[in-house]
C-alpha cells in the first residue's frame, strides 16, 4: 500500500470559502469553494504522490459539546452560506469519486486520527492535510502533518525532527503539552502560569501529565500549586483533546483517485481550471520542495539550564493505539 493523503475537509473548506470572497461578492455563480479545495489538493500532491485519498468532515452533532457545553462555545456561529458551501463541497467530492467520511458526533480530526491508526496497523505511510495544530500529536516516522501557512502553497511539513526542534518534545507528547497550556480557541483553560515552554520542560523531565502529578512533591512550589489547582481542567483537556476512539476507517477499501471521473465532474461544474490543476498534479508530480530546516526554536525551553530541544532523547515512541489507550476507557464512559 502506498502513501495515503487524509484531508480535513472542514479546515480546507473554511479556508477556501474565505479565499474566494471577492469572486463570490462579484456574483460568480460557480461552486467556488469546491474549486478552491480541489486546487489545494493539487498543491498538496507535490508531497506525495498519493495512492489513495480520503476527506473527513465534522458531523453536525459534536460529542464533546454534548459532554462539555463550554467546548468551542466562544466561537461565532458558522455563517449560513459557509454551511451550505460545506454541504455542497461534500456532494461534489463524492461525485468526483473521492471518499468522504463522517461519523456521528465526531470531528474531522477524529477521522484523520482513525486513518493514521489504520495505516500504522498496516505499516503504511500517511500524510495529514489540516491547519489543526492538535494533529501534531499524530506525527510519527510514518505520519507527517502538512499544515498550511499564510499562503497555501507554503505548506509546513511536520515530521518527528521538526516537532522536536520546534516544541522540544516528542510528537506523541503534544496533546499533553496542549492540555497543560490550554486552548483558548476551544474554550479550554489550562494550568495558570504554565505556558508552552514550561510545559515542554516539565514533560521532558516527567514524560506525561500522569508522571507530573505523580511527582508533584518534587516540583517547585509555584508549579506544584498551579498543577494542583488546575488538575480537573488539565485532565478534562486530555479527554477532550484525545481522538474519539473506535471510529472505523477502512483504508483497504479506498480506491485510487479516478482522475477522468473527477475531471469530468469538475468541468461540468465550470471548474475547468481546477480540473486542469488536479490532472497536472496527479499525472506530472512536481519535484519535492527542499527539506525543511529548523529555525531557532520559537518555543525553546525556559532558562539557560534547560536541555536543548534538538538533543531530546528518542524514547520508545508509542503507536497511535498506545497513545489513545489510556484515554479510551474514560472516553468510552464519557461519550
Amino acid at each position: 500500500m502506498g502513501r495515503l493523503l487524509a484531508v480535513d475537509g472542514n479546515s480546507l473548506g473554511h479556508r477556501a470559502w474565505h479565499s474566494v470572497r471577492s469572486e463570490r461578492d462579484a456574483g460568480d455563480a460557480r461552486p467556488l469553494t469546491t474549486g478552491a479545495v480541489v486546487s489545494m489538493l493539487a498543491t498538496a500532491w507535490q508531497h506525495g504522490p498519493y495512492d489513495r485519498l480520503l476527506v473527513g468532515f465534522d458531523h453536525p452533532r459534536n460529542r464533546r459539546k454534548d459532554a462539555y457545553p463550554e467546548y468551542k462555545a466562544a466561537r461565532p456561529p458558522t455563517p449560513a452560506p459557509l454551511t451550505a458551501a460545506l454541504v455542497e463541497l461534500r456532494e461534489h467530492l463524492l461525485a468526483c469519486g473521492i471518499t468522504v467520511i463522517e461519523h456521528d458526533g465526531a470531528e474531522a480530526d477524529d477521522i484523520l486520527a482513525a486513518a493514521v491508526d489504520a495505516c500504522e496497523a498496516r505499516q503504511a505511510d500517511c500524510d495529514l492535510l489540516s491547519s489543526d495544530r492538535d494533529l501534531t500529536a499524530l506525527v510519527s516516522p510514518t505520519t507527517r502533518l502538512l499544515r498550511p501557512r499564510a499562503r497555501f502553497s507554503d505548506l509546513e511539513i511536520e515530521d518527528p525532527a521538526h516537532v522536536r526542534a520546534r516544541y522540544g518534545i516528542e510528537p506523541w507528547q503534544y496533546t499533553e503539552l496542549a492540555a497543560l497550556r490550554g486552548d483558548p480557541s476551544d474554550g479550554l483553560a489550562g494550568a495558570t502560569g504554565i505556558g508552552p515552554k514550561t510545559a515542554a520542560r516539565l514533560l521532558r523531565d516527567h514524560g506525561s501529565v500522569a508522571g507530573l502529578y505523580a511527582a508533584l512533591h518534587d516540583l517547585p512550589p509555584k508549579v506544584e500549586a498551579a498543577l494542583r489547582e488546575a488538575r480537573d481542567r488539565v485532565e478534562r483537556n486530555l479527554l477532550l483533546m484525545a481522538p474519539l476512539p473506535h471510529l472505523p476507517v477502512d483504508i483497504d477499501a479506498l480506491e485510487p483517485v479516478d482522475l477522468d471521473r473527477a475531471v469530468d465532474v469538475l468541468d461540468g461544474l465550470g471548474l475547468d481550471r481546477s480540473a486542469r490543476r488536479l490532472r497536472r498534479a496527479v499525472l506530472e508530480p512536481w519535484a519535492p520542495p527542499p527539506r525543511w530546516e529548523a529555525p531557532p526554536p520559537p518555543e525553546a525551553p525556559d532558562g539557560p539550564d534547560g536541555p536543548d530541544p534538538a538533543t531530546v532523547h528518542d524514547r520508545s515512541v508509542p503507536t497511535t493505539r498506545d497513545r489513545q489507550a489510556a484515554a479510551h476507557g474514560e472516553q468510552d464512559a464519557l461519550f
